[in-house]
Protein backbone atom coordinates (compact mmCIF):
# COMPACT_ATOMS: atom_id res chain seq x y z
CA UNK A 1 0.00 0.00 0.00
CA UNK A 2 1.20 3.54 -0.67
CA UNK A 3 0.51 6.21 1.87
CA UNK A 4 1.53 9.83 2.01
CA UNK A 5 4.96 10.85 3.28
CA UNK A 6 4.93 14.19 5.06
CA UNK A 7 8.15 16.23 5.23
CA UNK A 8 10.17 15.84 8.43
CA UNK A 9 12.98 17.94 9.79
CA UNK A 10 13.97 21.42 8.69
CA UNK A 11 14.49 22.62 5.15
CA UNK A 12 17.90 22.87 3.55
CA UNK A 13 19.10 25.38 0.95
CA UNK A 14 18.05 24.45 -2.57
CA UNK A 15 15.70 21.71 -1.41
CA UNK A 16 12.53 23.45 -2.64
CA UNK A 17 13.98 23.55 -6.17
CA UNK A 18 13.88 19.74 -6.20
CA UNK A 19 10.14 19.85 -5.55
CA UNK A 20 10.46 17.32 -2.74
CA UNK A 21 8.30 19.19 -0.31
CA UNK A 22 6.38 22.34 0.46
CA UNK A 23 7.29 24.15 3.65
CA UNK A 24 4.45 24.78 6.07
CA UNK A 25 3.48 28.31 7.10
CA UNK A 26 5.73 30.07 9.61
CA UNK A 27 5.30 28.58 13.02
CA UNK A 28 3.41 30.47 15.68
CA UNK A 29 3.94 29.98 19.41
CA UNK A 30 1.86 26.77 19.47
CA UNK A 31 2.30 25.46 15.89
CA UNK A 32 4.05 22.09 15.41
CA UNK A 33 7.48 22.01 13.86
CA UNK A 34 7.53 21.41 10.10
CA UNK A 35 8.31 17.82 9.10
CA UNK A 36 10.63 17.11 6.20
CA UNK A 37 12.61 14.19 4.84
CA UNK A 38 14.76 13.41 1.86
CA UNK A 39 16.36 9.99 2.38
CA UNK A 40 19.65 9.23 0.66
CA UNK A 41 20.08 5.92 -1.14
CA UNK A 42 22.92 3.65 -0.04
CA UNK A 43 24.47 0.42 -1.30
CA UNK A 44 23.35 -2.85 0.29
CA UNK A 45 22.95 -6.54 -0.45
CA UNK A 46 25.32 -9.48 -0.78
CA UNK A 47 23.68 -11.87 -3.21
CA UNK A 48 21.80 -9.12 -5.00
CA UNK A 49 23.41 -5.70 -5.17
CA UNK A 50 20.84 -3.03 -4.37
CA UNK A 51 20.41 0.68 -3.71
CA UNK A 52 18.20 1.14 -0.64
CA UNK A 53 16.34 4.13 0.83
CA UNK A 54 14.53 4.28 4.18
CA UNK A 55 11.79 6.73 5.12
CA UNK A 56 8.77 7.33 7.34
CA UNK A 57 5.32 6.69 5.90
CA UNK A 58 2.37 8.63 7.34
CA UNK A 59 -1.21 7.32 7.30
CA UNK A 60 -4.54 7.64 9.07
CA UNK A 61 -5.55 4.79 11.37
CA UNK A 62 -9.07 3.40 11.73
CA UNK A 63 -9.94 6.25 14.13
CA UNK A 64 -8.70 8.91 11.72
CA UNK A 65 -5.55 9.69 13.73
CA UNK A 66 -2.26 10.24 11.96
CA UNK A 67 0.32 7.50 12.49
CA UNK A 68 3.67 6.69 10.92
CA UNK A 69 5.78 3.63 10.24
CA UNK A 70 9.21 2.78 8.89
CA UNK A 71 9.38 1.83 5.21
CA UNK A 72 12.14 1.02 2.74
CA UNK A 73 12.47 0.83 -1.03
CA UNK A 74 15.21 -0.77 -3.16
CA UNK A 75 16.47 -0.52 -6.74
CA UNK A 76 18.83 -2.85 -8.55
CA UNK A 77 22.44 -1.65 -8.74
CA UNK A 78 22.82 -3.59 -11.98
CA UNK A 79 20.13 -1.45 -13.62
CA UNK A 80 20.62 1.92 -11.93
CA UNK A 81 23.49 4.19 -10.98
CA UNK A 82 23.35 5.78 -7.54
CA UNK A 83 22.24 9.07 -9.07
CA UNK A 84 19.44 7.35 -10.99
CA UNK A 85 18.27 5.51 -7.88
CA UNK A 86 18.31 8.78 -5.91
CA UNK A 87 16.23 10.46 -8.63
CA UNK A 88 13.69 7.63 -8.53
CA UNK A 89 13.55 7.86 -4.74
CA UNK A 90 12.94 11.62 -4.91
CA UNK A 91 10.19 11.15 -7.49
CA UNK A 92 8.52 8.46 -5.37
CA UNK A 93 8.42 10.74 -2.33
CA UNK A 94 7.02 13.63 -4.36
CA UNK A 95 4.17 11.43 -5.61
CA UNK A 96 3.47 10.06 -2.13
CA UNK A 97 3.17 13.57 -0.68
CA UNK A 98 0.68 14.87 -3.21
CA UNK A 99 -2.38 13.05 -1.93
CA UNK A 100 -1.95 13.65 1.81
CA UNK A 101 -2.14 10.86 4.39
CA UNK A 102 -4.39 7.97 3.35
CA UNK A 103 -6.31 5.41 5.35
CA UNK A 104 -4.49 2.12 5.71
CA UNK A 105 -5.59 -1.48 5.89
CA UNK A 106 -6.79 -1.05 9.47
CA UNK A 107 -10.16 0.04 8.09
CA UNK A 108 -12.72 -2.75 8.48
CA UNK A 109 -14.39 -4.37 5.52
CA UNK A 110 -17.72 -2.86 6.59
CA UNK A 111 -16.25 0.66 6.78
CA UNK A 112 -14.69 0.21 3.35
CA UNK A 113 -18.00 -1.06 1.92
CA UNK A 114 -19.88 1.92 3.34
CA UNK A 115 -17.43 4.73 2.58
CA UNK A 116 -15.66 3.59 -0.59
CA UNK A 117 -16.96 0.52 -2.41
CA UNK A 118 -20.72 1.09 -2.48
CA UNK A 119 -20.55 4.84 -3.31
CA UNK A 120 -18.20 4.11 -6.24
CA UNK A 121 -19.57 0.88 -7.67
CA UNK A 122 -23.32 1.42 -7.13
CA UNK A 123 -23.36 4.09 -9.84
CA UNK A 124 -22.96 1.31 -12.41
CA UNK A 125 -25.56 -1.05 -10.95
CA UNK A 126 -28.83 -1.25 -12.89
CA UNK A 127 -32.15 -3.05 -12.71
CA UNK A 128 -32.50 -5.39 -9.73
CA UNK A 129 -28.71 -5.53 -9.21
CA UNK A 130 -28.57 -3.05 -6.27
CA UNK A 131 -31.10 -5.10 -4.30
CA UNK A 132 -29.33 -8.39 -5.06
CA UNK A 133 -25.89 -7.09 -4.08
CA UNK A 134 -27.23 -5.45 -0.91
CA UNK A 135 -28.75 -8.80 0.07
CA UNK A 136 -25.48 -10.66 -0.54
CA UNK A 137 -23.60 -8.16 1.60
CA UNK A 138 -26.17 -7.97 4.42
CA UNK A 139 -26.86 -11.69 4.72
CA UNK A 140 -23.69 -13.51 3.68
CA UNK A 141 -20.65 -11.22 3.88
CA UNK A 142 -21.03 -8.58 6.59
CA UNK A 143 -22.05 -10.88 9.49
CA UNK A 144 -18.83 -12.91 9.22
CA UNK A 145 -16.28 -10.52 7.70
CA UNK A 146 -17.64 -7.00 8.17
CA UNK A 147 -15.72 -6.31 11.40
CA UNK A 148 -12.39 -7.67 10.11
CA UNK A 149 -9.72 -5.08 9.14
CA UNK A 150 -8.87 -5.19 5.44
CA UNK A 151 -5.23 -6.03 6.16
CA UNK A 152 -6.24 -9.07 8.24
CA UNK A 153 -8.46 -10.72 5.63
CA UNK A 154 -6.73 -13.78 4.19
CA UNK A 155 -7.40 -16.29 1.45
CA UNK A 156 -7.90 -19.01 4.06
CA UNK A 157 -10.44 -16.88 5.93
CA UNK A 158 -12.51 -16.37 2.78
CA UNK A 159 -12.23 -20.02 1.74
CA UNK A 160 -13.37 -21.21 5.17
CA UNK A 161 -16.27 -18.75 5.14
CA UNK A 162 -17.47 -20.07 1.78
CA UNK A 163 -17.21 -23.61 3.16
CA UNK A 164 -19.50 -22.68 6.04
CA UNK A 165 -22.03 -21.28 3.58
CA UNK A 166 -21.91 -24.55 1.63
CA UNK A 167 -22.56 -26.42 4.89
CA UNK A 168 -25.57 -24.13 5.39
CA UNK A 169 -26.95 -25.60 2.12
CA UNK A 170 -26.47 -22.57 -0.12
CA UNK A 171 -26.35 -23.49 -3.81
CA UNK A 172 -23.54 -22.98 -6.27
CA UNK A 173 -25.03 -19.89 -7.92
CA UNK A 174 -25.26 -18.13 -4.55
CA UNK A 175 -21.76 -19.23 -3.46
CA UNK A 176 -20.32 -18.04 -6.77
CA UNK A 177 -22.07 -14.70 -6.38
CA UNK A 178 -20.64 -14.22 -2.87
CA UNK A 179 -17.12 -15.17 -4.00
CA UNK A 180 -17.27 -12.82 -6.97
CA UNK A 181 -18.57 -9.95 -4.82
CA UNK A 182 -15.83 -10.43 -2.22
CA UNK A 183 -13.24 -10.43 -5.00
CA UNK A 184 -14.73 -7.22 -6.37
CA UNK A 185 -14.73 -5.46 -2.97
CA UNK A 186 -11.14 -6.41 -2.20
CA UNK A 187 -9.97 -5.55 -5.73
CA UNK A 188 -11.34 -2.05 -5.16
CA UNK A 189 -9.33 -1.95 -1.93
CA UNK A 190 -6.20 -2.89 -3.89
CA UNK A 191 -6.91 -0.26 -6.54
CA UNK A 192 -7.20 2.38 -3.82
CA UNK A 193 -4.02 1.12 -2.12
CA UNK A 194 -5.60 0.04 1.16
CA UNK A 195 -4.05 -3.42 0.78
CA UNK A 196 -1.15 -4.58 -1.43
CA UNK A 197 -2.86 -7.62 -2.99
CA UNK A 198 -6.27 -9.22 -3.28
CA UNK A 199 -6.63 -12.20 -0.88
CA UNK A 200 -9.67 -13.43 -2.86
CA UNK A 201 -7.72 -13.72 -6.11
CA UNK A 202 -7.20 -17.49 -5.93
CA UNK A 203 -10.21 -18.42 -3.81
CA UNK A 204 -12.26 -21.23 -5.38
CA UNK A 205 -15.91 -22.13 -5.00
CA UNK A 206 -16.06 -25.23 -2.76
CA UNK A 207 -17.83 -28.34 -3.98
CA UNK A 208 -21.51 -27.72 -3.35
CA UNK A 209 -24.92 -28.73 -4.58
CA UNK A 210 -25.72 -27.60 -8.07
CA UNK A 211 -28.44 -24.98 -8.19
CA UNK A 212 -31.35 -26.34 -10.16
CA UNK A 213 -31.46 -24.59 -13.50
CA UNK A 214 -34.61 -23.04 -14.90
CA UNK A 215 -35.81 -25.48 -17.53
CA UNK A 216 -37.32 -24.58 -20.87
CA UNK A 217 -40.95 -25.35 -21.65
CA UNK A 218 -41.53 -27.95 -24.33
CA UNK A 219 -43.43 -27.00 -27.45
CA UNK A 220 -46.38 -29.05 -26.19
CA UNK A 221 -46.42 -27.11 -22.90
CA UNK A 222 -46.40 -23.83 -24.80
CA UNK A 223 -49.48 -25.01 -26.70
CA UNK A 224 -51.20 -25.96 -23.43
CA UNK A 225 -50.43 -22.56 -21.97
CA UNK A 226 -51.71 -20.59 -24.97
CA UNK A 227 -54.73 -22.80 -25.63
CA UNK A 228 -55.82 -22.74 -21.99
CA UNK A 229 -55.40 -19.00 -21.35
CA UNK A 230 -57.65 -16.09 -22.34
CA UNK A 231 -57.61 -12.29 -22.38
CA UNK A 232 -54.76 -10.58 -20.58
CA UNK A 233 -53.25 -13.87 -19.36
CA UNK A 234 -53.04 -15.19 -22.92
CA UNK A 235 -51.37 -12.02 -24.26
CA UNK A 236 -48.84 -11.83 -21.45
CA UNK A 237 -47.81 -15.47 -21.97
CA UNK A 238 -47.56 -14.81 -25.71
CA UNK A 239 -45.37 -11.72 -25.22
CA UNK A 240 -43.14 -13.48 -22.69
CA UNK A 241 -42.45 -16.51 -24.88
CA UNK A 242 -42.20 -14.78 -28.25
CA UNK A 243 -39.90 -11.94 -27.16
CA UNK A 244 -37.88 -13.32 -24.21
CA UNK A 245 -38.92 -10.23 -22.24
CA UNK A 246 -38.79 -10.25 -18.41
CA UNK A 247 -42.08 -10.02 -16.49
CA UNK A 248 -40.77 -6.81 -14.91
CA UNK A 249 -40.45 -5.40 -18.43
CA UNK A 250 -43.94 -6.55 -19.51
CA UNK A 251 -45.76 -4.79 -16.66
CA UNK A 252 -44.73 -1.19 -17.56
CA UNK A 253 -45.28 -1.61 -21.33
CA UNK A 254 -47.21 1.30 -22.83
CA UNK A 255 -49.43 1.29 -25.91
CA UNK A 256 -46.87 3.50 -27.70
CA UNK A 257 -44.23 0.78 -27.25
CA UNK A 258 -45.98 -1.22 -29.98
CA UNK A 259 -44.28 0.26 -33.02
CA UNK A 260 -44.10 -0.59 -36.73
CA UNK A 261 -40.74 -2.35 -36.29
CA UNK A 262 -41.59 -4.35 -33.19
CA UNK A 263 -42.05 -4.05 -29.44
CA UNK A 264 -39.90 -1.42 -27.70
CA UNK A 265 -38.49 -2.68 -24.40
CA UNK A 266 -37.25 0.45 -22.67
CA UNK A 267 -38.67 0.23 -19.15
CA UNK A 268 -38.59 -2.14 -16.19
CA UNK A 269 -40.50 -2.13 -12.92
CA UNK A 270 -37.91 -2.76 -10.20
CA UNK A 271 -38.26 -2.32 -6.43
CA UNK A 272 -41.37 -0.20 -6.67
CA UNK A 273 -40.40 2.15 -9.47
CA UNK A 274 -40.09 2.24 -13.23
CA UNK A 275 -36.54 2.59 -14.56
CA UNK A 276 -34.47 1.63 -17.57
CA UNK A 277 -34.04 -2.12 -18.20
CA UNK A 278 -31.02 -4.01 -16.92
CA UNK A 279 -27.70 -2.57 -18.12
CA UNK A 280 -29.71 0.61 -18.92
CA UNK A 281 -30.16 -1.03 -22.31
CA UNK A 282 -33.31 -0.28 -24.30
CA UNK A 283 -33.95 -2.75 -27.11
CA UNK A 284 -36.39 -3.71 -29.84
CA UNK A 285 -38.02 -7.14 -30.14
CA UNK A 286 -39.46 -8.31 -33.43
CA UNK A 287 -42.96 -9.78 -33.08
CA UNK A 288 -45.03 -11.96 -35.43
CA UNK A 289 -47.99 -10.44 -37.25
CA UNK A 290 -50.40 -12.61 -35.26
CA UNK A 291 -49.20 -11.16 -31.93
CA UNK A 292 -49.29 -7.62 -33.31
CA UNK A 293 -52.92 -8.06 -34.37
CA UNK A 294 -53.82 -9.52 -30.98
CA UNK A 295 -52.17 -6.64 -29.10
CA UNK A 296 -53.82 -4.02 -31.31
CA UNK A 297 -57.19 -5.63 -30.68
CA UNK A 298 -56.51 -5.75 -26.93
CA UNK A 299 -55.68 -2.04 -26.83
CA UNK A 300 -59.15 -1.24 -28.17
CA UNK A 301 -60.64 -2.64 -24.94
CA UNK A 302 -59.33 0.21 -22.76
CA UNK A 303 -58.03 3.78 -23.00
CA UNK A 304 -55.20 3.57 -20.45
CA UNK A 305 -51.64 4.58 -21.32
CA UNK A 306 -50.30 1.24 -20.08
CA UNK A 307 -50.73 -1.89 -22.16
CA UNK A 308 -51.66 -4.07 -19.14
CA UNK A 309 -52.77 -1.59 -16.44
CA UNK A 310 -53.96 -2.41 -12.95
CA UNK A 311 -57.54 -1.61 -11.93
CA UNK A 312 -56.25 1.81 -10.84
CA UNK A 313 -54.49 2.42 -14.15
CA UNK A 314 -51.02 1.98 -12.60
CA UNK A 315 -48.17 -0.47 -13.17
CA UNK A 316 -48.71 -3.87 -11.56
CA UNK A 317 -46.11 -4.87 -8.98
CA UNK A 318 -44.57 -8.22 -9.83
CA UNK A 319 -45.34 -9.52 -6.34
CA UNK A 320 -48.94 -8.36 -6.42
CA UNK A 321 -51.78 -10.84 -6.03
CA UNK A 322 -53.07 -10.13 -9.56
CA UNK A 323 -49.72 -10.99 -11.17
CA UNK A 324 -49.17 -14.08 -9.05
CA UNK A 325 -52.64 -15.32 -9.98
CA UNK A 326 -51.66 -15.20 -13.67
CA UNK A 327 -48.83 -17.61 -12.86
CA UNK A 328 -51.10 -19.81 -10.72
CA UNK A 329 -53.68 -20.12 -13.50
CA UNK A 330 -50.91 -21.15 -15.89
CA UNK A 331 -49.71 -23.85 -13.50
CA UNK A 332 -53.23 -25.24 -13.29
CA UNK A 333 -53.05 -26.02 -17.02
CA UNK A 334 -50.73 -28.97 -16.40
CA UNK A 335 -47.40 -27.16 -15.85
CA UNK A 336 -47.03 -27.23 -12.03
CA UNK A 337 -43.51 -25.75 -12.02
CA UNK A 338 -44.36 -22.87 -14.39
CA UNK A 339 -42.60 -19.54 -13.72
CA UNK A 340 -42.35 -16.31 -15.67
CA UNK A 341 -38.60 -16.83 -15.95
CA UNK A 342 -39.19 -20.14 -17.74
CA UNK A 343 -40.67 -18.19 -20.64
CA UNK A 344 -37.42 -16.29 -21.09
CA UNK A 345 -35.50 -19.57 -21.10
CA UNK A 346 -38.02 -21.01 -23.55
CA UNK A 347 -37.51 -18.14 -25.99
CA UNK A 348 -33.73 -18.58 -25.82
CA UNK A 349 -34.05 -22.34 -26.36
CA UNK A 350 -36.64 -22.40 -29.16
CA UNK A 351 -35.45 -19.35 -31.10
CA UNK A 352 -33.58 -20.70 -34.13
CA UNK A 353 -32.42 -17.43 -35.66
CA UNK A 354 -28.98 -15.82 -35.53
CA UNK A 355 -27.26 -15.99 -32.13
CA UNK A 356 -26.50 -12.26 -32.21
CA UNK A 357 -30.20 -11.50 -32.78
CA UNK A 358 -31.20 -13.68 -29.82
CA UNK A 359 -28.71 -11.96 -27.54
CA UNK A 360 -29.76 -8.50 -28.69
CA UNK A 361 -33.46 -9.20 -28.18
CA UNK A 362 -32.81 -10.54 -24.67
CA UNK A 363 -30.58 -7.61 -23.76
CA UNK A 364 -27.55 -9.67 -22.72
CA UNK A 365 -23.95 -8.47 -22.86
CA UNK A 366 -22.65 -11.48 -24.83
CA UNK A 367 -23.87 -14.41 -26.91
CA UNK A 368 -21.80 -16.75 -24.73
CA UNK A 369 -23.77 -15.70 -21.63
CA UNK A 370 -27.07 -16.29 -23.46
CA UNK A 371 -26.03 -19.75 -24.62
CA UNK A 372 -24.62 -20.82 -21.25
CA UNK A 373 -27.38 -19.49 -19.01
CA UNK A 374 -30.56 -19.55 -21.07
CA UNK A 375 -30.45 -21.81 -24.13
CA UNK A 376 -31.40 -25.34 -23.02
CA UNK A 377 -31.36 -28.65 -24.95
CA UNK A 378 -34.72 -29.32 -26.59
CA UNK A 379 -35.56 -32.90 -27.57
CA UNK A 380 -37.80 -31.83 -30.44
CA UNK A 381 -35.00 -29.70 -31.87
CA UNK A 382 -32.54 -32.56 -31.51
CA UNK A 383 -34.92 -34.89 -33.34
CA UNK A 384 -35.42 -32.40 -36.18
CA UNK A 385 -31.66 -31.90 -36.43
CA UNK A 386 -30.83 -35.60 -36.67
CA UNK A 387 -33.65 -36.17 -39.17
CA UNK A 388 -32.25 -33.35 -41.32
CA UNK A 389 -28.74 -34.81 -40.97
CA UNK A 390 -30.00 -38.23 -42.04
CA UNK A 391 -31.68 -36.78 -45.13
CA UNK A 392 -28.52 -34.92 -46.14
CA UNK A 393 -26.39 -38.03 -45.75
CA UNK A 394 -28.84 -40.24 -47.66
CA UNK A 395 -28.52 -37.90 -50.62
CA UNK A 396 -24.76 -38.39 -50.64
CA UNK A 397 -24.06 -41.88 -49.35
CA UNK A 398 -25.89 -44.98 -50.51
CA UNK A 399 -26.15 -47.44 -47.66
CA UNK A 400 -26.42 -51.14 -48.55
CA UNK A 401 -28.82 -52.85 -46.16
CA UNK A 402 -27.53 -56.04 -44.65
CA UNK A 403 -29.61 -58.77 -43.10
CA UNK A 404 -28.24 -61.26 -40.58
Amino acid sequence: MTASVLPTGTSRPGLDKLGLGVLLKSRGPHMPRSKYQRPSVYATGKREKLWRAEFREYFLDAEGKEQSRHRAKTWSRADHTKAEAQALCDQMLREMRQGGPKADGGMTLAEFWRTVYEPIRSRKWTGHTPTLIAGLWRNHIEPELGAVPLKDITKAMIQIHLGKLVDAQLGQVMIDAIRIRLHSILEEAVDNEYIPKNPARKVETPACKKTEETRSLTEAEVHWLWDGSTGRDYLIWRVLILTGIRIGEVLPLERTDLGPDGLKINKAYVDGRVKLPKWNKARLAAIPDSLRSELEEWLTTHDERLMFPSAQGTVHCRGSKAVQEIQDRGRALGIPDLTFRQCRTTFASLFEGDEADRTSIMGHHSTQFTLERYRKPIMERRQRAVEALDKRLLKVVEITKRVG
